[in-house]
């Protein structure tokens, strides 16, 4: 009884099962498994951070890009406040309308001559050339000619008979004083003065016709500036031989110009005589000068549906030159006009049509492309794509067509 119960109180026997050995190995791979998961997850925490981190900074202040929502573009508050963006309301205003046209300079006529011969000559001197001032009545030009030759021997052979009439009309009259000679030969002898004198009245006509000058060599021919100015044009070289319809010189006075422009019948009837006028040219540094508009075309071109404009500009340094291409923008004082107008700051250029961005709500923006009209120095009329209190980005648009459109 008592070993029975000692044997059953002791610790149980051990017993070697088959199956133990081979447990240990799965155990073994268990960690090594585990450990390797564990590497693996660390490592993807790890980049998963990284990249978090990078995309929170590539989302920073900034980027916050407005996105084109089919024919709508949104943007955050964040964009909105950093790009300023504001509001207005379209409205009907009265406009006078600033007409912007190109127009070509050109000589006043009243301040431009030609110079030529009036005769058949040979060019025997030059005293100015292209580029040269000249002042009224100074010689600019010599001609050798055989017809002015002859008419001035004419001049000198009239004044000869003109004197030796007047001495013979005197002598007779002494005569007949003293009662040597007839009355009737003293009136003959007057007669006779009267009519050499007349002969040599029209010869010095003649000569004066021809350009010539007494005073000069017989048969030199001098010709002189008309106008004060400058020679723009030689058309003559020493030597040269001339005829009656040759121009030599063309002078002109540059300090002031005309501008002609060309003005369709929309803009005509807002033009008046004495509106302001600024002209930029085309090519070269950007000048702008004021001129003044002289007259206003009285007939419209059936064609061209358009009349002539004359501005007529104070050139004083001489920047502008005959012939060179300008833009004219005329500030017309004619009837202003109520139209649906907008801002310019408002209007911009998408693919080169003009275009403005209307808003929908609080962060929601459609452009849209408008058909534009008259504009004076602040606003743009627009005929067609708006209506009366439609509300248009203001400020901040050029920010947000630069994000979309770039």
């Amino acid at each position: 009884m008592d070993s029975r119960e000692n044997t059953m109180v002791g610790p149980p026997p051990k017993v070697e099962s088959p199956v133990a050995v081979p447990s240990k190995a799965p155990k073994g791979r268990g960690i090594i498994i585990g450990a390797v998961a564990l590497v693996v997850v660390g490592l993807a925490a790890f980049f998963l951070t990284r990249g978090s981190k990078a995309d929170a900074n590539a989302a920073g202040p900034g980027n916050d890009a407005p996105v084109i929502d089919g024919q709508f573009i949104r943007y955050s508050d964040a964009f909105a406040t950093r790009a300023g963006i504001t509001t207005e309301a379209v409205r009907v205003e009265s406009l006078s309308p600033i007409v912007t046209v190109t127009g070509t300079m050109k000589y006043d006529p009243r301040r431009f001559a030609a110079i030529g011969a009036r005769i058949t000559g040979r060019v025997k001197k030059l005293h100015k050339v292209v580029g040269d001032k000249v002042k009224a009545k100074e010689p600019v030009a010599e001609l050798e000619s055989a017809e002015l030759g002859r008419a001035e021997a004419a001049v000198l052979s009239a004044r000869a008979k003109e004197k030796a009439a007047e001495a013979d009309m005197k002598r007779e009259r002494r005569l007949a004083d003293a009662h040597i000679s007839p009355e009737r030969d003293a009136e003959a002898s007057a007669a006779t003065y009267e009519a050499a004198r007349a002969d040599r009245i029209a010869a010095e006509r003649a000569v004066e016709a021809l350009g010539g000058d007494l005073d000069n060599d017989i048969g030199i021919m001098t010709l002189r500036a008309p106008i004060d100015g400058r020679v723009v044009a030689l058309e003559a070289a020493r030597g040269q031989t001339l005829e009656t319809s040759d121009t030599i010189y063309q002078v002109a006075d540059l300090s002031v110009l005309w501008v002609e422009l060309t003005v369709y019948e929309r803009d005509i009837s807002a033009i008046r005589v004495g509106d302001k006028v600024d002209l930029t040219p085309q090519t070269g540094a950007p000048v702008s000068i004021t001129g003044v508009v002289e007259y206003v075309g009285d007939v419209i071109d059936p064609d061209t549906h358009a009349a002539h404009v004359r501005v007529v500009v104070p050139n004083e340094p001489q920047t502008l030159r005959p012939g060179q291409s300008v833009v004219a923008r005329i500030a017309t004082t004619g009837p202003a006009t109520s139209a649906l107008s907008v801002p310019k700051a408002a209007l911009t250029r998408v693919d080169g049509k003009p275009t403005v961005f209307i808003s929908h709500d609080k962060n929601t923006v459609e452009p849209r492309i408008v058909q534009v009209g008259a504009e004076d120095a602040e606003r743009v009329a627009v005929l067609q794509g708006l209506k009366d209190g439609d509300q248009i980005v203001l400020k901040g648009m050029f920010a947000l067509k630069s994000e979309i459109y770039r």
